[in-house]
């Protein structure tokens, strides 16, 4: 039934997860702005930062795993 040049499934894929790399990208740069302001405010708080973090490590993880499908 699969046809073998049939690519369909595999653009699917890596189109799917360059989207959620963009959605994570995009929300994970916003994060980085709110910690540096964080940062520089007289009261700052840890979880700006922490928030940044795992926004980039989960951008940068999504992005390689789509690196796969090219």
């Amino acid at each position: 039934m699969d046809n073998p040049r049939d690519h369909s499934r595999d653009e699917r894929r890596r189109l799917q997860t360059d989207s959620f790399a963009g959605f994570l990208g995009f929300f994970a740069f916003l994060s980085v702005v709110q910690a540096v302001i964080n940062v520089l405010s007289p009261d700052p708080a840890v979880w700006p930062a922490v928030l940044a973090l795992i926004l980039v490590v989960a951008t940068v993880a999504t992005w390689r795993y789509g690196r796969r499908f090219r």
